[in-house]
């Protein structure tokens, strides 16, 4: 009975709500707030769009194809709506229902239209109550919130909201109106929680597919902070002035910059903390700052005592810790020193006792490691179900309310949901759908005074509260609905792209775009160092398919990487690619040159481009760093060891040619002033050749040797300049006794002389040798450089039973770092020939085997070539190279294989001795092994290596 009454309840809601006979009139709609779309905002004021490109703009941003259908259209980039498929997770009732009673109320701006804006008012609140009910039930109600916000933590985030870009969309913190109309927030502190928000700042496409919203790859902790300063007015929210006791599973934690020499917790309370925030147990994976030495932290909370009786507390640390229970000074880990365990015992009662730990760094390694064993525990690491945090000022949403979902208006809900159209733009799994059907865009009426662009707009029609210019826009558009289904041309598509994702708010295309007078005091440099606009703004967009290459807008557009200006604050957000992808090839087709001239690789040239960038040619080290390492001191400009990656040949030779032409306000200088030569003996003295050979030797990217004048800064780096290094040393990965070598072309590679095999390699910078030195010395450091491959952990040669005999392993020692020796033969020392390069030679077997790593350098980068010469005075049966090892192997072409789709594999024609390579199974892995048969007691042979 109950049932049928909310069914003839809610289609006479449908019929008082949605009837078509009344109407409202429009007139004075310019004084209400209309939707805000920055992008056709831009076009209409600055690039001085034509009206229908400005409507095709709005029709997309309005969603107005999720109703209107428009087969085979390719002009319009419909934003799409937030899933609301788990709205009652994330959502509060009250915002839900404040929100459909009067979304251009609670969201003024909103692009959403309203679907009750004429309805009987005891009809409207009873279709918000049902359909409040059915959002609620879709994953909700949402779940109360655990966290806790302090004044810290506000502080923190105003400041990245206003500086890593949030403003070039949304209104600075107190600015009422800006030039450009910002995107609106709802009341935030009443809509979600603390955890909700955060979720969806670290990834906005989960709950808004359309990625207008990209992601600003925030690290939890960073946007906690923002949603906490996004959501400060819960903090006084009056329901919760007088709360019970909040129980947070965690503890809290404060964490100083500061030069301590002790854990003395009288000692670490009164310093002024850098930051503060939870924590799930006792550990140091919480964000630093990016500061090994001279820290602080202070973990506080309770923790939960399941059974009386004695308790023993375990600490381990590197520097000095102290653990208070109730407190009492339970263990005393104090002073400078290694990682070590100091221990101590105390009583406790059942139930919650306080817990407090203090830690200090001052330098080298840092450790920190807490256990605990009692009645009915193991020893063990104090688990984090048992800490937990009590009091503070819990962020609790305003006008929270208790909500208990009703089933049967919940289902009432969700066929209004479907009856009146929501699920036309809202896509939740088993809506159904829509009810009432929509004309095709082509069948519409643009002059229509009864429709959504007309004076009077009916109670079944929804009111976007659209402006004079926007319906002037839309009408054009929908005049011009024929031309839709052409696609666009190149430049036109790269302007509705950025129109509609906003890039206009941070860049200039074609003179539209950039920060505004009300929004630039925002735009700062992250480095203390004036560069000027150059520091502050991001690049201009302008010809930029010209500039860069697909890959690398690719790569900068939606996988965060090749960001080469880390001096400005705002950051390049990502954006969704099946949403966004097509302004790749639109760029390229819009702006880059029918064909690309780039000069052929030349080693010779390559050298000549480096004594080009270095101190003893032009400088350029001056300004630009190299992989990372950079002149102390200098402008921070764009790091150039991925150039080759980014940059078309054309664009980089014009911008050396006349930067102040390519890049206006910059402050690089010319450096062939009217084509004069300033070092005429260097790469045939002239202009074009000596562009040409910096080229070449950017193209070596991260094998690029350091150039005269760069070098790391402090420490013990080791940096081969004009002669390979070859420090033994102990080596993370290879062991006690490991022979690492450094070449000038920035390959590297490390053996490990107790299994005897080659054990890694790599490109980019070399080796710290501060393990051997710094502190107590004996630190395993791994490769400083990127892009390391890890040999197979096994020996280089073996000999084998049968073809099918497993490869010998390599068994660990109860030492660190220590295993079994000599697997792969006795290990003999290496010489070193005229150009100081290393030969490696051991005995397996009766084999004598001399293996030589050489780079070679190629563009793109230096490949690894490893060189064999064996012999024996008798002959070896069953002697195998294990020349690779991974998931997958894959023969390319004959004498060449891809290891996991990384490494490729080469073995270099002219090889005597050996065998048929061949690719077999062992275990998970695939094994490539080529067989050394002996030709007049000997073998050679060589393998190139790239990756």
């Amino acid at each position: 009975m109950r049932e049928r009454l909310l069914r003839r309840a809610m289609y006479a809601m449908i019929a008082l709500a949605c009837s078509a006979p009344a109407f409202v009139s429009t007139a004075g709609a310019e004084e209400k707030v209309a939707p805000i779309v920055p992008g056709y905002v831009r076009l209409k004021d600055e690039a001085k769009a034509p009206a229908a490109e400005q409507g095709e703009v709005l029709l997309g941003e309005l969603n107005c194809l999720q109703c209107h259908a428009a087969e085979g259209q390719k002009r319009i980039f419909t934003k799409g709506t937030p899933d609301l498929s788990h709205a009652g997770a994330r959502l509060t009732p009250q915002f839900i229902r404040a929100y459909l009673l009067d979304n251009h109320g609670a969201k003024p701006g909103t692009t959403m239209p309203d679907l009750f804006h004429a309805s009987d008012p005891q009809a409207k609140e009873g279709a918000v109550d049902f359909l409040t009910h059915y959002l609620v039930s879709l994953g909700g109600p949402i779940k109360p919130s655990g966290e806790e916000g302090s004044a810290v933590q506000v502080i923190h985030g105003r400041t990245l909201y206003h500086q890593i870009g949030c403003v070039a969309c949304h209104a600075p913190e107190k600015a009422l109106k800006t030039i450009i109309p910002s995107v609106p927030f709802p009341n935030l502190a009443q809509k979600t929680t603390v955890e909700n928000l955060t979720a969806f700042l670290m990834d906005p496409s989960t709950v808004r597919p359309g990625g207008r919203m990209p992601n600003l790859h925030l690290t939890k902790d960073d946007a906690k902070d923002l949603a906490i300063f996004l959501l400060r007015d819960q903090l006084d929210n009056p329901q919760t002035r007088t709360p019970e006791l909040a129980r947070v599973q965690g503890l809290k934690f404060i964490y100083y910059e500061v030069k301590a020499h002790t854990a003395a917790i009288d000692k670490i309370n009164p310093l002024r903390p850098k930051s503060q925030g939870h924590i799930d147990h006792f550990s140091l994976d919480f964000p630093r700052g990016g500061r090994n030495n001279d820290f602080a932290v202070k973990y506080f909370g309770e923790i939960h005592i399941a059974k009386a009786g004695k308790y023993k507390f375990h600490i381990s640390s590197d520097d000095g810790s102290r653990l208070y229970i109730n407190n009492q000074l339970v263990v005393d880990n104090d002073g400078t020193h290694p990682a070590g365990f100091k221990s101590g015992e105390v009583n406790l009662e059942e139930g919650d006792q306080s817990i407090v730990i203090t830690y200090f760094q001052i330098a080298n390694d840092f450790a920190l490691k807490c256990e605990w064993e009692g009645p009915g525990v193991p020893r063990q690491e104090i688990p984090g179900d048992v800490l937990f945090t009590l009091g503070g000022q819990p962020l609790v949403p305003l006008n929270s309310e208790k909500f208990v979902v009703d089933p049967q208006k919940a289902q009432m809900g969700a066929m209004m949901f479907s009856a009146i159209g929501c699920v036309s733009c809202h896509n939740v799994p088993g809506a159904g759908k829509a009810m009432r059907p929509h004309k095709a865009l082509a069948e519409l009426n643009p002059d229509s005074p009864t429709g959504c662009l007309g004076d009077q707009i009916p109670k079944s029609v929804p009111d976007y509260q659209l402006d004079a210019d926007q319906r002037t826009a839309l009408k054009a558009a929908l005049k011009n609905v024929k031309e839709l289904d052409k696609p666009l041309e190149p430049k036109d598509e790269v302007t509705h792209l950025v129109a509609a994702f906003n890039c206009y708010a941070c860049h200039v295309r074609d003179k539209a775009g950039g920060s505004t007078p009300d929004r630039v005091s925002f735009f700062v440099m992250s480095a203390e160092f004036d560069m000027g606009d150059e520091g502050r703004f991001a690049p201009r967009l302008t010809g930029v398919g010209a500039k860069l290459l697909p890959d690398a807008i690719e790569q900068i557009i939606f996988e965060n990487k090749l960001h080469v200006r880390p001096v400005l604050a705002t950051r390049m957000p990502s954006f969704v690619k099946d949403k966004a992808g097509a302004i790749v090839d639109a760029l390229v087709k819009a702006d880059a040159p029918a064909t690309e001239i780039s000069p052929k690789f030349d080693a010779t040239s390559s050298k000549d481009g480096r004594t080009l960038f270095g101190s003893k040619g032009m400088g350029c080290m001056n300004c630009h760093g190299i992989n990372g390492v950079k002149l102390q001191g200098s402008m921070p400009a764009p790091d150039l060891g991925d150039a080759h990656e980014r940059l078309r040949y054309s664009w980089y030779h014009a911008l050396l040619v006349d930067p102040a032409h390519i890049n206006p306000g910059t402050r690089m200088p010319a450096f062939w002033t009217n084509g004069d030569v300033a070092f005429k003996n260097i790469a045939g003295g002239t202009m074009d050749g000596q562009i040409a050979a910096l080229w070449s030797y950017l193209s070596l990217g991260r094998s690029m040797a350091l150039p005269a004048g760069l070098n790391p800064s402090g420490g013990d780096e080791l940096v081969p300049t004009d002669e390979p290094i070859v420090h033994r040393t102990f080596f993370a990965g290879a062991g006690n006794r490991s022979i690492a070598v450094g070449f000038p072309e920035m390959v590297h590679v490390v053996f490990d002389a107790d299994v005897v095999r080659m054990a890694k390699a790599w490109k980019g910078r070399f080796f710290d040798a501060k393990g051997m030195w710094e502190g107590r010395g004996g630190n395993h450091l791994g490769p400083l450089g990127t892009d390391v491959i890890d040999f197979p952990a096994g020996p280089s040669f073996a000999v084998l039973a049968t073809n099918d005999a497993a490869w010998p392993e390599v068994k660990p020692s109860k030492e660190k770092y220590q295993t079994d020796r000599n697997v792969g033969g006795k290990f003999k020392g290496y010489v070193l020939n005229k150009q100081e390069q290393p030969t490696f030679h051991y005995i397996l077997d009766g084999v004598d085997i001399d293996e030589q790593p050489l780079p070679v350098l190629k563009a793109g980068g230096a490949n690894l070539l490893r060189v064999f010469q064996l012999s024996s005075k008798q002959a070896v049966k069953g002697l195998h190279f294990l020349a690779g090892e991974g998931k997958q192997i894959e023969e390319k072409s004959p004498g060449e294989w891809i290891v996991d789709g990384k490494m490729t594999i080469r073995l270099i024609p002219g090889a005597a001795g050996i065998g048929q390579p061949a690719i077999r199974t062992a275990g998970d892995e695939k094994q490539l092994l080529i067989p050394v048969s002996f030709t007049n007691a000997s073998a050679t042979f060589t393998v190139e290596m790239s990756w």
